[in-house]
């Protein structure tokens, strides 16, 4: 991190790291990121390396068991969890002989209740620090709930500076979520759960995902499960509104799982769910930010799911219903580790102390800086 004053140029050096509700591991990126303040503005980045390490069985199935547990394992998890992450970096840090300035990270989420006023994401930052002897920045959500917020989608920052040549952003990870950006303002909201209800049907079949859509491909719309999936309460709902892992296991899934139907007929319907959906939330868009039908919209896609091909088609078809949108290709690193970026900017945001959740995204009464700071000792 260089020194200078505060309309210069500074260059970070930032462990990004995301726990994503799919469990396939900690999303680690070594980012590179120059930036100036007053205005702040980004002046380049770049992931230099980057790598999801998974999680071992012990930790996959405590960590699926925690909205459950009670409050002393919550607590007792919560450290466990945070030196946990801190091997992990250990172990990354040393395979490729880097020097961070400091770690980003996001935690794994337990709970998301904004309409109550609380969220929980477990990882203690101070465990972290203690176990890689580096600076922690963490807790991202906090202040924006605290501010009437609802603490999510947190994608928008990274859309809004980094990717403000696209149209839409389209975050397809354990939940799928969606932003808008124009000049004068961002618009960002969760749409429904994806990977987390995909993955799960294709375990039913001994496969951890469903390589490329293709066995959804191959089977049939369920209509009444896919009108059951469709018409709860919070598709209803305008933006801006979230979603947590807990609404995902509670009302989606089992509508996908309780059922005899085949898994196969169970994806396809799952994917065209989660198409129509998608497609919904930008209908709502244009009628609320009177879009015109211009040549083309661009929508940069990230996330596990845009590898899947029969998802990425359904969404192609659905959306351009709605509004002529162009689905751009991009690359693997920045589709598997665009969230291990985004945590790492929003660190530097932290320390640079510049708003980095949004009224506009969040619905709280103002932008709020996030993140809490733990130094070593």
């Amino acid at each position: 991190m260089l020194a200078s004053n505060p309309s210069s140029y500074k260059t970070y050096r930032v462990l990004g790291l995301m726990s994503g509700s799919s469990l396939d591991g900690l999303d680690i990126a070594f980012c590179h990121l120059v930036v100036q303040n007053n205005p702040f503005k980004v002046i380049s980045w770049a992931i230099e390396k980057a790598e999801t390490l998974a999680y071992t069985m012990p930790w996959i199935d405590r960590l699926q068991l925690l909205p459950n547990a009670p409050a002393l394992e919550l607590a007792a998890a919560d450290v466990a969890f945070g030196r946990y992450i801190g091997e992990l970096i250990q172990v990354f840090l040393t395979t490729y002989n880097l020097k961070p300035d400091f770690i980003a990270s996001h935690g794994h989420t337990i709970f998301h209740y904004p309409a109550e006023g609380f969220t929980t994401q477990i990882g203690n930052g101070t465990a972290i620090t203690a176990t890689t002897k580096l600076p922690v920045v963490c807790n991202f959500r906090a202040e924006d709930v605290a501010a009437g917020g609802q603490g999510a989608p947190l994608a928008p920052v990274a859309d809004k500076y980094l990717f403000s040549n696209y149209d839409f952003c389209l975050n397809i990870g354990g939940i799928i979520n969606l932003t808008f950006q124009t000049p004068e303002k961002v618009i960002a909201f969760d749409i429904t759960g994806a990977n987390q209800v995909l993955n799960a049907l294709a375990l039913e079949v001994g496969t951890p995902y469903d390589k490329d859509g293709d066995l959804a491909a191959s089977g049939n719309i369920i209509p009444d499960l896919l009108e059951e999936a469709n018409h709860l309460l919070f598709f209803a709902t305008a933006y801006p509104k979230s979603l947590g892992n807990n609404w995902v296991q509670a009302k989606l899934l089992p509508i996908f799982q309780q059922t005899q139907y085949p898994v196969a007929d169970r994806l396809r319907t799952a994917c065209e769910h989660i198409a129509f959906q998608t497609a919904q939330a930008i209908a709502q868009i244009k009628a609320r930010e009177q879009l015109t039908d211009r040549a083309s919209y661009r929508l940069l896609p990230t996330g596990g799911g845009a590898y899947n091909l029969f998802l990425m088609q359904r969404l192609s078809t659905q959306l351009n219903t709605i509004l002529p949108i162009t689905i751009e290709a991009t690359d693997n690193q920045l589709i598997e580790f665009k969230e291990a970026l985004l945590i790492a900017l929003l660190g530097v945001m932290r320390l640079e102390r510049i708003p980095n959740s949004f009224s506009s995204v969040t619905g709280a009464s103002h932008d709020t800086v996030n993140g809490t700071i733990h130094r070593v000792a």
